[in-house]
């Protein structure tokens, strides 16, 4: 994803711009006893002082905490037992053992049993609670309601932490040091942090059990905005899909990208170890204390304690919990989880807190970004049913007119809790950083690199990575291009860019302008609504235009293989683009289009004559649907972020004969489905299914389907890997593409390969068609022929013997950012020029 890539960029920034306040780690283990009986004592809470660093002993006593943050204090509490403190040497390697003394006092509801037992869910008093619990979640949850409704108010928040003298006084933040004056000390840890950004949103949900409909309207939001080349709603975008909303009602969680086995799971007691600790008092509610933690320490779970209520309604009052530190999970150094309930009308029970802080680093022990998700809850009504108006509708977030743009007295008026003094300077502090020359330098040097364009006023001047690229027609080529900035007009967007081939000798270029037809919004923002025409007199190779990707970088001209056959052309668009409400998206696209054969690429016929080109004009109608669909935009493509949610496309090509010089009339029909399908805890599934026809006769190759190849050595997720360019071309065709991620569900049980936290990936793709004998060269005479290479050995086929098939086998997650694929070609294997095995790579940025 374009947009974890850029932030990526931006972590490396601050984490070499701030270095890691303790330089030395400090590692503690041992083991904790009960003094008396020398027996070890399970799911002891041990945590340095003064630190939110901590973690509870095994089933055998022991325990392990290594940081760069430690106090100098250890401490370990146990409930029944008095807390002991020892001596923590700071940056050193050392063993600390705790003899913990029992405190002269009686639990009458919990019997403490110090005798060592293997563990076991039958016969465990524990697991036959939580089998209360997960058997009353449908009465527990709000669901349980008729019909509920609240205001919610959510605030994201991140610091930059580990801010000291030595930090302020680098030189590469000395133009930029008056920032420190916003920094502040945690009450929580006492370390010294420097919030750099806001994030807050106001809505209104209503839920109707029958139909069944959940809308949340959005009010108000409001974001720090960083950069104009950075998409504000794109990051509103992938920030919410990092935080999505926690139900641990569900049987799986969603955090940062993945999925956890949720502690109240129907397979939970299958997953989780589950201990009764105590009971508790929490605001009046007499619960019960369950220590939870998974079977498996690699397991994409939870640890933590889950306070019960100690009656018979078996519902879950507080949950307090983090992620398993050995799970394989980037970027992420801990995750910290809390969430209150109470109960409303004596029939269900309604979030009243919601916190989730997650700390991002890049190194172990460098330093981090802490991110904090605060939600409150507000205004419950229950059982008052809306109009139908209020739950219709397939989208089932909607964004209110004007609710990116509310005033600051809006924000008075309506936030649930106001803002902290600290939280108000965040908004100062990035407006005086956004002024500040030295800042914005910086910041354009930055995002010149990834975002590909230096901006120059009213012209954005890019893509950097493709000024200088190379292939067997063209030769080396060097390319100029830019787009006009939002300086220019917020309405009206002009592209293009020259390129020179020095082998080809050939000049091509491109020149786009495109018009919002949105009243309210500017030309980038979604939904779009969008008229564009487009010229582009330039080249290609086959079916490569298909793909989603920018075949004019650098590193993709590196090719395996003969690729010395292109298509140049000249193409006038006309396109009329609009996202519709419930996921909808149009397009209609007016085209014409002159295909001229290049490099080693002829249209000759059977009769040895040659055609000079191909000439057609084409209507071109595309609906698209994914309800709820969320996006991330850059300057060039908007970037799906892909959830749970179906994607279906209809594509339609009418090529209409005579007009403008057309030499064909035909129909094309072709439809995809793609679906992406969680399966926790061995990862997930993504499946797309697409199939096409063409209807006419006598259409020669290049207005038929050219699969998608790949020569390059980067792996194309949508492209056939092993496939040559041009190698298949079919008038009908279905095709299913195949691909399962593990996320180290193997290799993390692996002792020598756990530490690299590697990921396992699986692929298959399949291809099956044909060409009918009407447009079949090697069937019907007087035809444009198949390809040929410079021996007249046809290099073209068709697919009516059997599909093509590859397989795939990968390793992802290599140092975090490279994914390494091998691929096996299982069909015609006889085909000049074909590689039957490959390796191939493709930078990743995934939590």
């Amino acid at each position: 994803m374009r947009l974890l890539k850029y932030i990526y960029i931006l972590f490396l920034f601050i984490f070499y711009s701030f270095p890691s306040v303790f330089s030395q780690t400090t590692e503690v283990k041992g083991r904790v006893i009960d003094k008396r009986t020398k027996e070890p004592l399970p799911f002891v809470n041990v945590y340095f002082e003064n630190r939110n660093i901590g973690t509870i002993t095994d089933n055998n006593g022991y325990y392990m905490l290594k940081t760069n943050e430690a106090s100098g204090q250890i401490s370990a509490s146990f409930m029944g037992y008095y807390t002991q403190t020892h001596k923590v040497e700071i940056g050193k390697s050392q063993v600390i053992n705790f003899l913990l003394e029992a405190e002269n006092i009686s639990l009458n509801e919990v019997i403490v049993q110090s005798k060592k037992k293997r563990y076991r869910n039958k016969g465990n008093p524990a697991v036959e609670l939580m089998r209360k619990v997960i058997a009353n979640k449908k009465i527990n949850r709000k669901e349980n309601f008729n019909y509920y409704e609240y205001t919610k108010y959510e605030k994201l928040e991140f610091d930059i932490n580990g801010i000291n003298d030595k930090v302020k006084k680098k030189k590469i933040l000395k133009k930029i040091n008056f920032i420190f004056d916003y920094a502040d000390t945690s009450t929580l840890d006492g370390k010294v942090y420097l919030p750099v950004f806001l994030k807050e949103k106001l809505s209104k949900v209503y839920y109707r059990k029958e139909p069944k409909a959940q809308k949340e309207y959005i009010l108000g939001n409001k974001t720090i905005k960083f950069h104009e080349f950075l998409d504000s709603k794109g990051v509103d975008n992938l920030m919410d899909h990092l935080y999505e909303d926690i139900d641990i009602y569900k049987s799986t969680v969603r955090l940062a990208t993945n999925d956890f086995i949720s502690p109240l799971a129907k397979i939970a007691p299958a997953t989780y170890k589950y201990h009764i600790v105590d009971t508790v008092d929490i605001d009046g509610t007499d619960c019960i204390n369950v220590v939870f933690y998974p079977r498996d320490k690699r397991s994409f779970a939870f640890q933590g304690n889950l306070f019960i209520t100690n009656d018979s309604l078996y519902a879950v009052k507080k949950v307090d919990m983090r992620v398993v530190p050995d799970i394989n999970l980037n970027w992420v150094k801990d995750v910290h989880i809390v969430q209150e309930w109470e109960r409303k009308d004596n029939r269900a029970w309604l979030m009243t807190k919601d916190n989730v802080d997650i700390i991002f680093t890049i190194r172990e022990n460098g330093n981090g970004i802490l991110g904090k998700k605060s939600v409150f809850y507000d205004k419950f009504i229950v059982d008052h049913p809306q109009p139908d108006s209020v739950y219709s509708g397939i989208q089932k977030i909607v964004k209110l007119d004007g609710y990116d743009n509310r005033d600051e007295e809006f924000w008075k008026q309506n936030r649930i809790i106001a803002l902290t003094k600290k939280e108000q300077s965040i908004y100062s502090m990035t407006d005086s950083l956004k002024k500040n020359p030295y800042f914005r330098t910086a910041s354009n040097v930055i995002m010149a690199f990834v975002a590909g364009y230096v901006n120059a006023g009213w012209v954005d001047i890019g893509r950097v990575n493709t000024f200088l690229t190379f292939n067997d027609v063209e030769g080396f080529r060097i390319r100029a291009g830019g787009r006009t900035s939002d300086k220019f007009s917020k309405k009206v967007r002009f592209r293009g860019f020259g390129r020179y081939g020095f082998k080809d000798k050939k000049f091509k270029y491109s020149l786009s302008g495109k018009y919002s037809l949105n009243k309210k919004l500017p030309i980038m923002e979604i939904p779009e609504h969008y008229l564009k025409l487009t010229y582009e007199d330039n080249a290609k190779y086959p079916g490569v235009d298909q793909l989603f990707t920018n075949s004019e970088n650098f590193l993709l001209s590196f090719k395996r293989g003969v690729s010395d056959k292109m298509i140049y052309y000249k193409l006038l668009s006309f396109e009329h683009y609009k996202d519709w409400p419930g996921g909808f998206a149009t397009t209609l696209n007016l085209r014409h289009n002159i295909q001229m054969p290049g490099g080693n690429l002829t249209f000759k016929y059977d009769d040895n004559t040659y055609a000079e080109s191909v000439t057609t004009s084409e209507i071109f109608v595309r609906l698209r649907y994914s309800p709820n669909e969320k996006f991330y935009r850059d300057l060039d493509y908007r970037v799906p972020i892909i959830s749970k949610e179906p994607i279906i496309q209809l594509s339609y090509t009418k090529g209409i004969k005579g007009v403008w010089d057309s030499e064909y009339d035909y129909q094309k029909l072709q439809l995809s489905f793609f679906k992406r399908f969680h399966l926790a805890p061995i990862g997930f599934t993504n499946i797309e299914i697409e199939g096409g026809k063409v209807f006419g006769e006598e259409i020669p190759f290049p207005l038929l389907f050219v699969h998608r190849a790949n020569q390059t050595y980067s792996y194309q997720l949508h492209a056939y890997n092993l496939m040559n360019f041009l190698e298949f071309v079919s008038d009908n065709y279905i095709s299913i593409n195949l691909e399962h991620q593990f996320y180290g569900f193997f290799l993390n049980k692996i002792p020598l390969l756990r530490k690299l936290k590697l990921r396992e990936v699986v692929t298959f793709k399949g291809l099956y068609g044909g060409v009918s004998d009407q447009n079949n060269p090697n069937v019907t005479d007087g035809l444009m022929l198949f390809p040929e290479d410079q021996y007249g050995n046809q290099t073209t086929f068709t697919l009516e013997e059997k599909p093509y098939m590859e397989v795939g086998v990968g390793i992802t997650n290599i140092f975090k950012i490279l994914r390494i694929d091998f691929i096996r070609r299982l069909s015609y294997l006889d085909n000049p020029n074909v590689t039957s095995f490959g390796i191939l790579g493709k930078f990743v940025l995934d939590f």
